[in-house]
């Protein structure tokens, strides 16, 4: 079949642009499972018959928030509420006084029959504190200076200083669960990236043997890396007040809440002086970055130099630096966005200085061919022969191009599956890993159904309770690496138990049997209709077990390129197109796989161009814990997405949601440097910055 790609395509890598026709795309390399099956729970969604953990409010159960500090840092010292206990509905408040160190910083809580009686008794306290000073950023606490002098055999140093904001999570659904303890059973229903570490992390909490309560997270709005690990303290508190009352608890944070106090990107300053020979080689230097930690202990790892490029002799030094904030928790590719940032525009601004093309200049630098041959079939795809030179262009309107590699690692084993036949022809696949959005459900279905050969609609998926198989957290794109190869191995097994079943029966080898076209095979011939093969089983069908598999080998490496318009009088910056190549070993579900790397684009446009969280310098409270002034990406901001399925060389599955974000912010600075000729070396790029560099390079 001839590949509907452009003729300057056909005879490199095989790509697979998402704007083709689902009937008419090429296959990639012959290893795509499924390419037109949209995810097995798009209308459970639509029709909101998926139930959430925020929707599970049970009969007779109870409502609590946090009692929180609302400065920087500051001292309770006193309580009266005595009020607030009048409050109808009010059950109980519980409050400590003591010294608080964040914004947000529980000190107690509030406990009511209904939402409303919370969030009235909640105004109703009469809290005195005692404020105290604090420090709001990386400044106040970390003198940062661009690095002085000329690097030993350099034809040229560049020197500069970059930073990036804190980007808070922001998960539609916030934050929390409902704990339902009944004395020696409990129910836990947990928004949650890790259904096991849940079970595991609430040992003595609940009083009962993991065995005596029961995990459930069949569905996940949102966590980018802020819902791994244990209960947190949300369903801590559930699972006390359940304890306690025998009712059932439902602990959720707001909008506001969830802004305050369940982490973040942490802020970064990267400070870099690298030597360049005419040629482009860099040929030393040294880069120092911070991290804005907050109250924490670490977390601020700043991912540069990344390894993506290769660079001789440069000395890293980083330091995380505290301040009266909350501490940062894992965000979809930890650490990497704020190098990659400072990487990217740092090698834009390099290629100026030795007056190369940068495409040129990051090809050279690439750490690999397969970065090289992506780069060349990215330029291609985004026009970039199109591109002016910096700076050169005089209208009102200025077009930019940029560019920036993604990478990241490969899983490690883990995860257990199930599959069962069932007497009636139906299969049941089974894993104890939840869905966060990336279509589990989907692949998991399709793995059964291509191991076993059978159509799609016979299959069944159990997922996200930690009575089922043991499943990873969804977290470091490890899910569908590690789950896949799982549950493939678990439906061949099935499938062999039945050839098994049916050879004892008919005096056959095992060995003799097949499926295909929807029936069994034996020795090439029609044998059984699936149904009536299954029909023979016994009354609990057979069932295969696995616990590995053969996963992808190699990092999932990606190159992403940006075209934006710049509007010079506003100080506007809108993308209009991305290309997005990746790399994807073995394709199970075309539309998960591209709708990952989408949504790592947009993450990647939001912070970027809008995500800043603002602290009030004088009392360190957030001044915009809400949607309306923390401002992400929306439809009308939306340029062209198009992500392109790498499969050159590829083999089993591989990451996928991590590093499509990895490139994006440091790719749109490049593409606005180019267009205005000027850098904007702090994010996120809004008007007033762009504005700014403009001003500062007429004068």
């Amino acid at each position: 079949m001839k590949a509907d790609v452009a003729p300057s395509l056909t005879n490199g890598p095989t790509l697979i642009p998402t704007d083709m026709p689902t009937t008419n795309r090429p296959m990639n390399m012959g290893q795509s499972m499924n390419d037109n099956t949209s995810r097995l729970d798009g209308v459970a969604k639509i029709t909101g018959a998926a139930k959430y953990s925020s929707d599970m409010l049970l009969p007779n159960g109870v409502f609590a928030r946090f009692v929180r500090c609302p400065f920087g840092a500051a001292s309770l010292e006193s309580v009266d509420d005595a009020a607030a206990r009048k409050v109808p509905g009010v059950i109980d408040i519980e409050i400590t006084p003591k010294a608080c160190t964040y914004n947000g910083q529980p000190v107690g809580h509030v406990v009511a029959e209904s939402p409303v009686a919370v969030n009235r008794a909640l105004q109703a306290l009469k809290l005195n504190w005692k404020k105290a000073a604090v420090k709001t950023t990386i400044a106040d606490t970390a003198k940062v200076q661009v690095a002085q002098g000329a690097v030993d055999g350099a034809d040229e140093t560049f020197a500069a200083v970059y930073s990036t904001p804190v980007q808070t999570h922001s998960s539609l659904e916030t934050h929390g669960g409902v704990v339902d303890h009944k004395g020696d059973r409990a129910t836990v229903y947990a928004s949650t990236q890790g259904t096991f570490s849940v079970r595991d992390g609430f040992g003595d909490a609940l009083g009962l043997k993991t065995s005596e309560f029961e995990v459930i997270c069949e569905y996940i709005g949102g966590g980018f890396g802020s819902k791994l690990g244990g209960p947190g303290k949300e369903l801590m508190l559930a699972a006390k007040l359940s304890q306690k009352l025998k009712r059932p608890a439902y602990v959720m944070c707001n909008r506001a809440e969830e802004h305050l106090d369940t982490g973040n990107r942490p802020s970064s300053v990267t400070s870099v002086r690298i030597g360049l020979k005419k040629d482009g080689s860099v040929v030393g230097g040294e880069v120092k970055t911070y991290g804005g930690v907050g109250v924490a202990t670490g977390g601020g790892g700043c991912n540069v130099p990344s390894g993506r490029y290769t660079f001789a002799n440069i000395k890293k030094d980083h330091e995380d630096v505290s301040f009266n904030a909350g501490g940062p928790r894992a965000f979809r590719a930890p650490g990497r966005p704020q190098g990659a940032f400072a990487e990217e525009l740092m090698l834009d601004e390099a290629a100026a200085k030795i007056g190369t093309d940068p495409l040129v200049l990051k090809r050279k630098l690439a750490a690999d061919d397969v970065y090289r041959e992506m780069i060349d079939q990215g330029a291609k795809l985004i026009g970039w022969s199109d591109r002016k030179p910096n700076g050169s262009q005089k209208s009102v309107m200025r077009t930019g191009f940029g560019l920036g590699l993604a990478g990241w690692g490969s899983a490690s084993p883990g995860g257990n599956a199930e599959v069962v036949i069932h007497q009636d022809g139906s299969v049941e696949s089974r894993t104890g890993t939840q869905d966060i959005g990336t279509g589990q459900r989907t692949t998991m279905a399709i793995c059964c159904a291509d191991a076993i050969g059978i159509p799609l609609d016979l299959v069944t998926v159990q997922i996200g309770r930690s009575t089922l198989p043991v499943g990873p957290g969804s977290g470091g794109s490890v899910t569908s690496p590690m789950t896949a190869p799982t549950m493939m191995n678990a439906a061949t097994q099935a499938r062999g138990k039945l050839f098994e079943v049916l050879a004892k029966q008919s005096g056959d080898n095992a060995a003799d049997f097949s499926v295909k076209d929807g029936g069994v095979v034996r020795r090439g011939e029609k044998f059984l209709s699936w149904k009536d093969a299954c029909a023979k089983l016994p009354a609990d069908g057979v069932m295969g077990s696995a616990n590995t598999g053969d996963r992808g080998k190699g990092d999932s490496q990606g190159v992403q390129l940006v075209k934006v318009v710049v509007d010079c009088e506003t100080g506007i910056v809108f993308p209009k197109h991305v290309i997005a190549i990746q790399s994807c070993g073995r394709v199970i579900c075309r539309k998960t796989a591209e709708s990952q790397i989408i949504g790592g684009v947009i993450q990647g446009l939001s912070y970027g161009l809008f995500e800043n969280r603002i602290l009030d310098r004088n009392v360190g409270a957030m001044v915009n814990p809400n949607f309306e002034w923390y401002k992400i990406l929306g439809p009308c901001e939306m340029p062209h997405i198009e992500p392109v399925l790498w499969a050159h060389g590829q083999t089993g599955v591989k990451a996928l949601g991590e590093p499509p974000t990895i490139p994006t912010s440091g790719a749109l600075a490049c593409a606005v440097f180019n267009a205005i000729g000027a850098p904007v070396r702090h994010l996120p790029l809004t008007p007033d910055k762009v504005l700014a560099a403009l001003e500062g390079a007429r004068s």
